[in-house]
């Protein structure tokens, strides 16, 4: 069989037609696909996620019901699943919470893990995972939740983009569209604690949790946005 030869000049035009992919657009893609995460300019307002483990909490977001989901402790950075499900750190470990009360069932072991970001949208099997680095490592990673393998995520410390994702990952605050969760600090006399409040739209912002001197915080809103879930710390 006899094959033409396809001209240099023609080559050279169609590499340079074909757009180039950065590691910048790849990592922010990704994470723009997590629910609760926007690349909008303004820095996150929410305190750090600085509440300690303690048991998981549930509140409507019409403040008409809030129950603990554990009573067990160790918990931190509650999310939700794209169907519904909720995970949670736990002792190290990626944890599947019940439909109901009771302690979470441990999925995959995730050494160095601070906090579970969300759900990849377009693939429900990849969980990003914020990491403890030291040096140059990335502080993302992703969790495949078949496999349990953790892959980091490519991160360019010197993009202005990057670095404001990861310090919105760092915080409380999220939205979800018209509506937007975080952590505020309260105070009556020498008491101080925090408290999970939810905002939708430009109405009044309403506080959730009512922890009334518990410290409150790592808020996550459900995918139907009825409920939230945060943390109660137990000490």
């Amino acid at each position: 069989m006899k094959f033409s030869r396809v001209p240099t000049a023609f080559v050279a035009a169609l590499v340079l037609s074909v757009p180039a992919v950065t590691t910048t657009q790849t990592l922010t893609e990704k994470l723009l696909r997590v629910a609760g995460l926007t690349a909008g300019p303004a820095p996150a307002r929410g305190t750090d996620a600085a509440v300690a483990a303690g048991n998981i909490w549930v509140a409507t977001t019409d403040k008409s019901t809030s129950k603990a989901l554990t009573t067990d402790g160790g918990y931190a950075s509650p999310i939700f699943s794209p169907d519904g499900r909720m995970y949670a750190l736990r002792s190290g470990a990626v944890v599947r919470l019940p439909q109901e009360t009771g302690a979470g069932v441990a999925v995959h072991k995730v050494p160095g893990a601070l906090k579970l970001v969300g759900f990849d949208a377009k693939n429900p099997d990849d969980l990003v995972v914020l990491l403890e680095t030291s040096g140059a490592g990335s502080p993302l990673g992703v969790l495949s939740l078949t496999s349990g393998r953790v892959t980091p995520l490519p991160y360019d410390a010197a993009s202005e983009e990057q670095r404001r994702l990861v310090a919105r990952i760092r915080s409380d605050e999220r939205q979800y569209g018209a509506t937007g969760v975080s952590t505020n600090a309260e105070r009556r006399g020498n008491l101080r604690w925090t408290d999970v409040y939810v905002r939708t739209g430009t109405a009044a912002a309403r506080n959730v949790s009512k922890c009334d001197g518990a410290r409150c915080g790592q808020p996550a809103l459900s995918p139907d946005g009825r409920s939230v879930a945060f943390i109660k710390a137990t000490k």
